[in-house]
């Protein structure tokens, strides 16, 4: 189990787990973008931190998998 985990976090830093790597990068910067915007909105908005990060955290772990959908592996 841990060597299928380093063998993919490994060819993931070299950039060959995925086709196209600059999509996969361009998703996962998206979401975070997301998130922070979540939080600072909920921050603004009066809601406590705990669950304005819980929310956040909810909202985008959700959308994840949604969002790597269509990835192709090389």
């Amino acid at each position: 189990m841990w060597d299928m985990i380093w063998n993919s976090a490994g060819l993931f830093l070299r950039g060959k787990l995925f086709k196209d790597t600059r999509l996969v990068l361009m998703l996962l910067a998206a979401n975070i973008i997301l998130a922070a915007v979540v939080v600072v909105a909920g921050h603004l908005a009066g809601i406590p931190y705990l669950v304005d990060c819980l929310v956040a955290g909810l909202l985008c772990g959700a959308l994840q998998p949604i969002l790597f959908l269509n990835l192709k592996y090389a």
